[in-house]
């Protein structure tokens, strides 16, 4: 945790101080759509039909979002750009009797650093920190054989690449994250008569995510301003002329 902390502080000094180099600096808002990976549950035995003795169930990825902001120092074709974004994931099990629902929500800090490499098109990567504030698989219980769950750590690593087009004040976004290490296989006890699963593992699995973001600039040092979205002259910030 102690090396999380020094390394956000380092990457946060580093844009700091290399600010008054840039070219431009940029404040905006973002708002998007994104997929989770989780691991499969194995049953142990116990559903609903005895064929369905210990059955694998795969996650099915349900549509989760993220809202958040974001800064860009920009020096020429080379871009830094630190995030903060609140992201809420969905996903669930078609068990025996009903559907479980998994969520978590987490708040998480991406620090990226972009290329351009055509004119609107920019490619990124970088580190982001994630600190989850609720997991929840429904139906889990405090048994003797499981304390709940799932267990994940609250606070993780992952790593981001991505694909940026940019028009004016607006952009898209397209990014795939992975985490830096697997979660361990957990057993867990679900509430039989309700799911038609009782005693199984969820298996180890590394977190993935997909996500498409819509932003706009609010802020930026080149001139424009939020007004100008809704003018037609040379400093037009909108999509249109």
């Amino acid at each position: 945790m102690k090396a999380i902390h020094l390394l956000l502080a380092l990457c946060f000094y580093f844009n700091s101080s290399t600010l008054l180099l840039s070219q431009d600096y940029i404040f905006g808002l973002k708002v998007g759509l994104i997929t989770n990976t989780i691991g499969d549950i194995n049953s142990r035995g116990g559903s609903i039909a005895a064929s369905k003795a210990d059955e694998v169930f795969s996650p099915k990825k349900d549509i989760g979002y993220q809202i958040g902001g974001y800064f860009i120092a920009e020096f020429k074709s080379f871009f830094i750009k630190p995030e903060l974004n609140y992201v809420s994931l969905e996903n669930h099990y078609d068990f025996p009797n009903r559907a479980s629902k998994w969520t978590a929500t987490k708040f998480e800090i991406p620090i990226l650093f972009g290329l351009e490499i055509a004119k609107h098109v920019s490619i990124y990567a970088g580190p982001s920190f994630n600190f989850f504030s609720d997991i929840q698989l429904e139906g889990v219980q405090v048994t003797s054989y499981s304390d709940g769950g799932p267990d994940i750590e609250k606070n993780t690593t992952s790593l981001n690449f991505g694909i940026l087009a940019r028009y004016n004040r607006f952009s898209v976004d397209l990014r795939y994250e992975i985490g830096t290490k697997s979660t361990q296989e957990e057993l867990l006890d679900i509430n039989h008569s309700a799911f038609g699963v009782n005693l199984a593992d969820l298996r180890s699995y590394t977190p993935k995510t997909l996500s498409l973001s819509f932003s706009v600039d609010i802020f930026r040092t080149d001139g424009t301003s939020v007004a100008d979205l809704f003018k037609s002259n040379d400093k037009c910030g909108c999509p249109y002329k």
